[in-house]
Parts: C-alpha cells; structure tokens; sequence
C-alpha cells in the first residue's frame, strides 16, 4: 500500500489500519506544506471553472447546511464571496494527478470510491453537523479548516441512515485544525462539521464506498433474476391457508443454499467487485493509432496500463486468454515463459525481448505482435 502509506506518512499504515481505520478519526500534521502541491492548487480549481463545463450535481454549493439552488455560471463568484462553500463532485474525473491517486488507493484498498474538491470562504461553515455513509481522507491543500469529530450514533450505517438520525449531544472527541499538508481521516457514521480559518480553504475528500453484506446479498439478486425458478410468481395463499407457499419459500431457501455452496458464486462477485475500480484503459495517440510506435528503436520500452489487474489464462497448447482491466486478447504461437514477461510491472524494451525469445523474427513477428497490443490498449509505449 504504497500510496496509502505516503498520504497517511509519517502516521505508521500498519497503526493505522489495525487500530483507526472504521474505529475512530485521526489527525496526521504533515511534515511539508508542500505535501499535495502537484495534487491540487489554486490554479487548478479556477482551471475547472474556466475551462470545464461542471454542471448539477457534479458542482453545487452549500451554506451553513442548506444546498443553494444552482446558479448560472455568472454567479458562482457571488455565492462563493457571500460565503457559500462549492462542491465539485467526482474531481478525480476531472485531474489527471488526482485520478492517479485515486485510482492507486482503490487498487490498494480493494474498493471503489470517488474524490470530492471542497473550496470554502474564509470562516464560513458549508454544513452542519452530519455523518458519511462512507470512510473519507480529508487532505487539506490551502488554508486553514478546524475540524470537529464526534462518535457514531448508528452502527456502521447505510445510506439511507443518513437522514434518520439526530447528531449526538456529548462534545466532539477530536477536534483539529488542518493546515496545508494535513490528513484528517473519519470513519462513516462518525458525525463532523467543519469551519474555514482566516484565509478561504481548498481541500479534497477522498471517499472509499467499502463494500457491506448488504451490497453482496443485492449482488445475489442480480445473479439469481435470471433463473426460472425465481423468477416464477409465489403461490397464491387462499382463504388464508399458507401451506403451498411456505412450501415454495422452502424451496427457494434450499436451492439458494445450494448457489451459496458453489465457490464460483463467491469468486464471481470477487471478479464483479475488481471489475470495480478498474481504471478505463488509458488513451494513448498516435501509438494507438500505430504511429510512432518504435520511434526508438531497439530501446522502445513497453508497460502495461498502471493499476489494472492481469489474468493469464492458458487455453490450449501454445494459445492464452489474456485479460486486462476489462480487455481481453488471445495469444498463440508464443513460448511459454515469454507471456508473463510481456506483462511484468516493470516494462521491457525490444533488446530484452529480443533476449527472451531469440527464435521470433523482429520484423515479421515481434513487430506485429507489439503493435497489436498497443493498438488494442494492453500495452503502452512508455514515455
């Protein structure tokens, strides 16, 4: 968890994860100001807003608990100067160095999630005391927040809890002030509100949406819909008499226990679950247009997309399934210890494969091989 352990540092991961995380708020000061300077900036924000079209409800605007109606864009400057706090969902969509990140956390924690900027005058509080459905990392960029965490009040709560309860009446266990460089982590269902300092505060809330049992018993109905014998109507209960349909429930109970049995059930929403936060395979031109491709010469270096999970599936003699974030290829007529190699983390370039497999002529099998896996997007050319 390399990511996660440089956002949480100098905070030990190992601490972290066995005594915080879903248990209690931590506070990390940073150690540099410049922690998440290449992350996010000022510029970057007026960047989104100059040059993007963010509508509702991807951006919207809260004040002291109350979201705003959504303005025209030629008022947005006057909700922020009568302090309004603006939100802009989903920011990792938007900022390649923010997707990078993003994208490197869900990979490590298994789960998917999405990251929300937060842009707040100077002394001015967006919302009122609430809770997420969700685990978040507040990172701070600029200025100055306080912070204030109180105990959960419901159990791991769902989304739908979220409205149904009253915010706790003891005072906050924690309370902080994130300055440039500081993590702030809250587990979902502990209350928090938060208040700008001096200067007007930008910071990005890193959301992770773990997955419950509740999200696996969902997933079964939708493995299940497809099968005649739950897809069928339940009998009728007439005058009161139950017998017929208590039999068919029992039924049902058997034979879900039977799916429940099978391991290919489970390692399906294992697969489902991946599937997840995978990362859309990048775009990369003109390489993908097969131009450029071996501008280099001997020393082009291939990799594959960052992130993505492999699967190498042997077929039959000399063929392989090769599977790739969402993508998939058939390989064939390849030695055996080369197709791993192809997709090691750390590249190769043409003079190791010309080492790993001397047998394959350049021109008439390496190069079209290579090209197809660029163009197809299961490799990149490296910068």
């Amino acid at each position: 968890m390399k990511t996660l352990k440089g956002i949480l540092a100098p905070y030990p991961l190992e601490q972290f994860l066995t005594q915080d995380w879903t248990q209690q708020a931590i506070y990390i000061p940073h150690q540099t100001s410049g922690k998440f300077q290449a992350l996010f900036s000022w510029k970057a924000l007026n960047d989104l807003l100059n040059f993007h079209r963010i509508e509702d409800p991807h951006l919207r605007f809260s004040q002291d608990g109350q979201a705003l109606l959504q303005p025209d864009r030629a008022q947005w400057r006057s909700y922020l100067q009568q302090g309004a706090t603006l939100i802009i969902n989903s920011v990792d969509q938007l900022v390649p160095a923010v997707s990078e990140l993003a994208t490197a956390i869900y990979s490590e924690l298994g789960h998917p999630g999405q990251v929300n900027l937060y842009c707040s005058p100077a002394q001015q509080r967006g919302f009122e005391t609430h809770f997420d459905t969700h685990d978040v990392f507040i990172l701070q960029i600029e200025g100055e927040k306080e912070w204030f965490v109180f105990r959960d009040t419901v159990s791991a709560p769902l989304v739908y809890d979220s409205t149904k309860h009253l915010p706790p009446d003891k005072p906050p266990y924690l309370q902080c002030r994130l300055q440039p460089g500081d993590v702030l982590y809250i587990p979902r269902g502990h209350w928090h509100y938060a208040i700008a300092g001096d200067l007007p505060s930008l910071h990005l809330t890193l959301g992770i949406n773990c997955q419950t049992g509740i999200d696996w018993l969902a997933w079964l109905i939708g493995a299940l819909q497809d099968d005649p014998l739950w897809r069928q109507n339940l009998p009728l209960v007439h005058q009161g008499d139950t017998r017929a349909l208590e039999q068919q429930l029992e039924t049902l109970r058997q034979h879900l226990n039977d799916c429940l049995q099978q391991p290919q059930l489970r390692q399906r929403y294992c697969q489902h679950l991946n599937q997840q936060i995978q990362p859309i395979a990048p775009f990369s031109f003109p390489t993908q247009l097969g131009a450029d491709i071996f501008a280099n010469g001997m020393e082009t270096r291939f990799v594959r997309p960052q992130f993505q999970a492999i699967q190498i599936e042997p077929l039959e003699t000399d063929h392989y399934q090769i599977t790739i974030g969402a993508k998939q290829v058939t390989l064939k007529g390849l030695p055996d210890e080369l197709i791993p190699k192809l997709f090691q983390p750390s590249g190769f370039d043409l003079m190791e494969m010309a080492d790993w497999a001397p047998e394959l002529d350049l021109e008439g099998e390496v190069v079209p091989l290579l090209t197809r896996l660029v163009m197809e997007g299961v490799l990149l050319v490296a910068d």
